[in-house]
């Protein structure tokens, strides 16, 4: 005998039979999920920080790219790491920064944490706050932290302020250190140039001297035009000439950082600086000596007063970002008490059981009355 198809109104008729058992299944696994949900689960509570990075900098973009090379975001900032290009770079510094063990391991010894989460080891102890911490980047350019902590809503907000004082502190340093080095740095080249530019100086003097020109100090260049007219066209293609090996120089530099000795690129560069050099040798040859010399010198010394410049200017600021301790994250939004638990959702997870449960048993009764009727019709 062949199986009978069930229509879906013989379906209803027999659930509508066995409404008795539905209810009472649902009864007990609502009743269950309610008194598990409200007299069982802890209470999660959350608070929230948000921080408005800096605007980007010469400083602290340089304390970007250090980090730029960090392969991934583990915890609960990972998700983020496909969209990494929608980040500013202080929004980057300052994610990698939060999540960063260091961060992590101050949180522990200030809160206490291997306690709060029952944990016997610290790297346990640290994924777990990684797991109940959340690190978002709105596209307005914020960073918000979220931290949820169990039972205390007092230390959902602390741990969450904490966050940014760490972040505060850690950024703060590393800005003063790379300014104080930065200032060590400069000071040695202002040393150099000063230098440098004294050596100019005296051998300008000397030329002065020797050839019995006169370079007045308010018109040095009217003097320097009288000496190079005749080779101004020569001077031109060498200035151009010179610019162009300037620039293929720094192009071999940064692909030697990269690429073998006996790359093509390497090895073209550096073919291309030889000829370059042999032709600013040539064109050097057809200049008169005297104007030659006098170009040089006075070039040389204009690149000295225009570098002394540049590095005292930067100097002074390497000094001011050194000595400025000011906070470098603005706390938009601080870190509220919870006044509501976050989760369990005890009515949510009770409807969900239940709804659950209420189909699983109609499959059950379905699939029950079907076995048996081929077990009959055998």
């Amino acid at each position: 005998m062949a199986e009978r198809d069930w229509q879906p109104m013989q379906t209803l008729a027999l659930l509508i039979r066995r409404w008795k058992l539905i209810l009472v299944v649902c009864l007990l696994t609502g009743s269950g999920a309610a008194a598990l949900n409200f007299f069982v689960l802890p209470h999660w509570y959350r608070s929230t920080a948000v921080i408005m990075p800096p605007q980007d900098n010469s400083s602290f973009s340089g304390l970007g790219m250090l980090l730029s090379r960090v392969p991934d975001l583990p915890g609960g900032i990972s998700r983020i790491a496909s969209g990494m290009g929608a980040m500013s770079q202080s929004q980057y510094l300052f994610v990698v920064i939060l999540n960063s063990q260091t961060v992590a391991d101050s949180l522990m010894d200030k809160f206490d944490l291997l306690k709060v989460y029952d944990e016997e080891y610290r790297f346990l102890a640290r994924k777990e706050l990684r797991n109940h911490t959340w690190i978002d980047f709105p596209p307005e350019g914020q960073v918000v932290i979220t931290v949820e902590a169990k039972e205390d809503p007092a230390l959902a907000r602390d741990m969450a302020l904490e966050y940014y004082i760490q972040l505060n502190n850690i950024v703060t340093d590393r800005m003063i250190n790379a300014a104080s080095t930065k200032r060590k740095f400069l000071a040695g080249r202002i040393a150099e140039t000063k230098a440098r530019l004294t050596v100019v100086e005296d051998s300008l003097v000397s030329f002065q001297r020797e050839r019995d020109v006169v370079v007045p100090a308010d018109e040095p260049g009217g003097v320097g035009e009288l000496l190079t007219l005749p080779v101004q066209g020569n001077l031109e293609i060498l200035a151009q000439i010179e610019v162009e090996r300037e620039a293929k120089s720094i192009e071999l530099r940064v692909k030697q950082s990269f690429y073998r000795p006996n790359h093509p690129d390497i090895m073209m560069l550096k073919k291309q600086i030889k000829e370059l050099d042999r032709t600013i040798t040539r064109i050097e040859s057809q200049m008169p000596q005297i104007s030659l010399d006098f170009v040089r010198l006075y070039r040389s010394l204009k690149v000295q007063e225009e570098l002394l410049l540049l590095l005292t200017a930067q100097y002074e600021e390497a000094r001011i970002n050194e000595a400025d301790n000011s906070p470098t994250a603005v706390l938009l939004d601080t870190p509220e008490l919870p006044e509501y638990k976050y989760r369990p959702k005890r009515l949510l997870n009770t409807l969900i059981a239940t709804v659950g449960a209420m189909l699983l048993v109609c499959i059950v009764v379905v699939l029950t009355e079907r076995y048996r009727e081929q077990n009959r019709m055998v």
